[in-house]
């Protein structure tokens, strides 16, 4: 595994904070939350990106590295998956786990990305565009270094209701309290502007939202 550091932007010091606090112990957290599950939405959001051999494939705010399993197996030995965080002790703890040749990690702030432009052609965010302040500049960056025709893929807390009352009511109110996530961002609306949605889908009871969407031509693009 290659690791690469750049520089972060100011902007999201409160953030990477909180994520250097909870590294050490952020997959067993994530495994308390979703009781185990989060591997089935995961693959699912993986899946929808139509990932094939030979891809160069962005995970952004990849984390202690939950996603790449699911990643390398689609882009096989041909490929190559670059796993960007701003916190490098979350990156730390996926280099722990992972030793492959086609996995690269960078540190870098998700608004300020250290690519050329059309780089990847395929890109997946997990969990992180309601948490990064500068989420605007993010999906601007993420159209900018997709190829066209390019998909990314959002995985993203879904703002609970009152009805809903089984435990995972309470763990969403406290994951808020630790990551600040800002509920009201109308993700669809913001990635509309740039790129064609595929799908939108509530699960986990209402808890969470995948979004698929595909980077036009801008001879074919129209607003969603």
């Amino acid at each position: 595994m290659n690791e690469n550091v750049f520089l972060m932007s100011k902007t999201t010091k409160d953030v990477l904070i909180a994520y250097d606090r909870t590294a050490p112990l952020y997959d067993l957290l994530n495994k308390f939350y979703f009781f185990g599950r989060d591997k089935r939405f995961r693959s699912m959001l993986t899946e929808n990106l139509d990932i094939k051999p030979g891809y160069i494939v962005l995970d952004l705010c990849s984390g202690t590295g939950l996603d790449f399993s699911f990643i390398t197996k689609k882009i096989e030995h041909q490929g190559m998956l670059l796993g960007v965080d701003l916190s490098s002790k979350m990156l730390m703890q996926s280099k722990k786990k992972f030793r492959s040749e086609e996995i690269y990690l960078v540190r870098s702030d998700a608004a300020e990305l250290p690519f050329y432009n059309k780089t990847f052609n395929a890109i997946l965010v997990s969990f992180c565009l309601k948490i990064t302040p500068t989420y605007e500049e993010a999906i601007e960056e993420i159209s900018r270094v997709l190829k066209p025709n390019g998909r990314v893929g959002v995985l993203a807390n879904n703002k609970p209701t009152e009805a809903k009352q089984f435990p995972g009511s309470v763990l969403t109110k406290l994951l808020n309290k630790i990551s600040k996530i800002e509920f009201e961002i109308s993700l669809r609306d913001l990635l509309a502007k740039k790129f064609n949605i595929i799908e939108d889908k509530i699960i986990y009871g209402g808890f969470l939202r995948i979004f698929v969407a595909e980077k036009p031509d801008d001879s074919n693009f129209h607003v969603n």
